[in-house]
């Protein structure tokens, strides 16, 4: 990498433009806050993303530098591969090497699919399981792969944030869409109902207002699920936390059903709740891959308790990453563009490659990214 090193602000501004990253040491924890102040309060958002280099572990110092611009903060004794693994995620952020990926895509058209595709239903029992983030991550895993023949659908008509976490708002809701008479609907005006993600992933958002979908039924959603099929690939629903007949609807025509469960009482209490409710409908959980995301930072339920209690197989676990996934959410970087190798992010590879029965490769190429957001200017969403 190009490094440039000054140690005066007023020039290192001054070649913020030429830069895509800035580091930012000082003295003491006070200075490095004041300097990370100054260049958010003299630039706004026009700057690079910044790396604060802390004196010390402390969280609060830490929660300070973030609190005054800092995109992210090494602590010394640096670390090599923290350093270069923050380093690669925060370039990828960066003003310039979005606008230049961005420039670079084409809209990747939708090919015609040899075959009918696979459908693959994401689902919780619980609200907070973070079942949309299983699902938006793992269809951009897949989209790196076949770029225009992926989709993720927004099925929860109450509670929907697909399109949020990717920052990217259509017109036409899932709700519209299915509503529509199935006669009159073709793969191509399906896929010109969706929005097409920088990375090559369409996609279809839910409601913007629960009162929208209160008509909808259990085979409109159906419905619309196999028409998907039969325009993409690869088809991820995001049927929400709610197993009700709607979504019970969607999980019987898909090949595959993803349950998020959370190490806490009330969410396998409403598990085993909803494995009774889909056993008495069917053979539903011959298809079911068990996923424990880890949402508490000190779990005391593990997975082999969970499997003891629910009488189930964890398939997988996604470690807990929380920051890392707030941030992402908040900036609308899904999380295995914005760290593709956390952890967590290479857990959800592996769950991409369960779910489609497929090889990915450890390391693939580097995504297109967005833009970086500015603030929370977008988060009401409903930009076209």
């Amino acid at each position: 990498m190009s490094v440039s090193v000054t140690r005066e602000l007023s020039t290192a501004m001054a070649r913020f433009k030429d830069h895509q990253l800035v580091i930012l040491d000082a003295r003491d924890e006070s200075s490095l806050t004041l300097l990370c102040r100054r260049i958010t309060d003299e630039t706004g958002s026009r700057h690079p993303p910044i790396l604060a280099v802390a004196h010390s572990r402390d969280v609060e110092a830490r929660v300070q530098l973030l609190e005054a611009g800092a995109d992210d903060v090494v602590a010394e004794p640096v670390d090599e591969n923290e350093l270069e693994a923050l380093v690669e995620a925060l370039l990828l952020r960066s003003p310039a090497a979005s606008t230049d990926s961005a420039e670079a895509v084409v809209a990747a058209p939708r090919p015609t699919p040899t075959a009918p595709g696979r459908v693959i239903a994401f689902a919780a029992a619980k609200g907070g399981s973070g079942t949309t983030s299983l699902a938006v991550n793992t269809a951009l895993v897949l989209a790196e792969m076949a770029p225009g023949s992926v989709a993720v659908a927004d099925f929860d008509m109450y509670h929907g944030q697909v399109s949020t976490l990717l920052d990217i708002y259509a017109r036409t809701s899932t709700a519209q869409i299915a509503r529509d008479d199935r006669s009159t609907q073709t793969p191509d005006l399906i896929h010109d109902s969706g929005k097409q993600h920088a990375s090559g992933l369409m996609v279809f958002g839910g409601p913007y207002r629960p009162d929208e979908a209160l008509d909808i039924s259990g085979d409109q959603l159906a419905s619309l699920a196999e028409l998907m099929r039969q325009t993409y690939g690869t088809t991820i629903v995001d049927t929400g936390s709610t197993p009700d007949i709607r979504a019970l609807s969607v999980f019987e025509h898909a090949d595959r059903v993803v349950m998020a469960i959370t190490p806490d009482i009330p969410s396998l209490r409403l598990v085993h709740a909803a494995l009774q409710v889909m056993s008495e409908a069917g053979n539903m959980t011959d298809k079911m891959v068990f996923v424990l995301n880890d949402i508490h930072p000190r779990s005391t339920i593990t997975a082999e308790q969970i499997e003891e209690h629910l009488g189930i197989r964890v398939t997988l676990t996604v470690p807990y990453d929380g920051d890392t996934f707030l941030r992402s959410i908040n900036e609308g970087q899904p999380l295995v563009l914005y760290a593709r190798r956390s952890p967590a992010a290479m857990a959800i590879r592996r769950l991409a490659e369960l779910a489609a029965e497929t090889h990915i490769e450890d390391d693939p190429g580097t995504p297109v990214v967005a833009a970086r957001r500015r603030g929370l200017r977008n988060f009401l969403g409903r930009n076209s």
